[in-house]
């Protein structure tokens, strides 16, 4: 058998070229730092001011140098195909020899500041035996807050698992930056009637119309204003889309009467009020009505036997004056304060600033009873 024919030794050609560009590939990462890597360009169309700063790794646990570098590699060449620029982690280390040890929002406003970068990628490997923890987190750099964050474990594996993890974590920051590149989402919320308090996941915004930048995501909407029944409204917003929304207002169904009732029911009440006064003046006296006291109906000392006893007249005509008094001011007030909402008094707040409520009051009329709620 001849070892030295073409057709026997082209197999151990390829199998020698392969194990030849594995060990380049190995050498290119493992011959020396992080400085392998050098800042990487944007795509084109991608705007300048993207760009993320990848600080070195930061290990809990035994990892050696090689399987640093192997992470790191994972997670430079995920971000490297995104459309944004990035700065290697040599790159940070050489303008700002104090990155390596960061994990303040300062120190990541820092290090963007040095990297003339818009965003700091953090990355925590902590190694337990083979279990391995990888968290993510990519950083604003202008306010240091974290804006998205990938949380990957793995128990019982080896390197090449790990390396796994990060490549998926890489992948979970790419969809963020390259969202972020789209531009900014921007959502128009409007209502009928306008000037309605606007708030998104529970935090007051402004006021309608209002238009406003916000993350992509989802986002539940509410607006409301006094004297409308309140609407709420689950929005899914799409990163660099503009959406635009509506709302319409119901007004609160009106419980008090139209204001020619209320001076009706004030003059009702102001009369009981005096019946019930005239009521109480009779109390415990004679009954002098016709021929009530009048011969035998006299006692020995020629005081009537009858007398008036008006305590539960009183008490009820009392209870019934006040009742339509407090209807009667209720309905005269309510209506006054729509007729100026209807000519349109003062102005309206500017759109972005949050309204502060005036005082108001609500009156209810109950069998037997009074209410009286109100915001002060």
């Amino acid at each position: 058998m001849n070892w030295l024919e073409p057709s026997r030794c082209e197999p151990w050609l390829r199998l020698s070229a392969i194990v030849l560009s594995v060990a380049v590939g190995v050498a290119g990462i493992t011959s020396g730092p992080a400085h392998a890597w050098a800042t990487a360009a944007p795509a084109a169309g991608t705007p300048s001011s993207l760009r993320a700063a990848i600080l070195p790794l930061e290990v809990d646990g035994e990892l050696s140098d090689v399987d640093r570098e192997a992470l790191l590699a994972e997670l430079v060449g995920g971000l490297e195909r995104g459309s944004f620029a990035i700065v290697s982690p040599a790159d940070v280390v050489a303008r700002d020899a104090a990155a390596a040890g960061c994990s303040q929002n300062k120190c990541y406003q820092r290090v963007a500041k040095n990297t003339d970068a818009s965003h700091v990628v953090h990355t925590r490997v902590v190694v337990r035996d083979r279990d391995y923890d990888v968290t993510v987190e990519l950083v604003d750099g202008e306010t240091g807050a974290v804006v998205a964050k990938s949380d990957e474990h793995c128990e019982i594996c080896g390197i090449v698992d790990a390396g796994s993890l990060m490549a998926s974590a890489a992948a979970t920051l790419r969809t963020k930056l390259d969202a972020l590149a789209k531009g900014p989402s921007v959502l128009t919320v409007r209502s009928d009637p306008p000037d309605a308090d606007v708030t998104f996941d529970g935090e007051i915004v402004g006021v309608t119309p209002l238009e406003r930048p916000v993350v992509g995501g989802k986002k539940l909407v509410r607006v409301s204003k006094e004297g409308y029944i309140a609407v709420e409204r689950e929005v899914t917003v799409v990163d660099g889309v503009a959406e635009e929304i509506s709302f319409s207002l119901e007004k609160v169904p009106s419980r008090l009467p139209k204001r020619p009732w209320g001076w009706v029911s004030l003059g009702v009440g102001v009369a009981a009020v005096g019946a019930a006064g005239a009521f109480a003046a009779l109390d415990d006296r004679s009954f002098a009505v016709g021929s009530a006291c009048a011969g035998a109906k006299k006692d020995a000392d020629g005081d009537c036997k009858r007398l008036w006893d008006t305590e539960w007249i009183v008490f009820g005509t009392s209870l019934a004056a006040a009742t339509l008094v407090t209807l009667g001011v209720a309905v005269l007030l309510t209506s006054s304060k729509r007729g100026r909402k209807a000519k349109g008094a003062g102005p309206s707040p500017k759109p972005g600033k949050q309204s502060r409520g005036k005082a108001a009051a609500n009156f209810g009329v109950g069998p037997g009873s009074v209410s009286v709620r109100g915001r002060f």
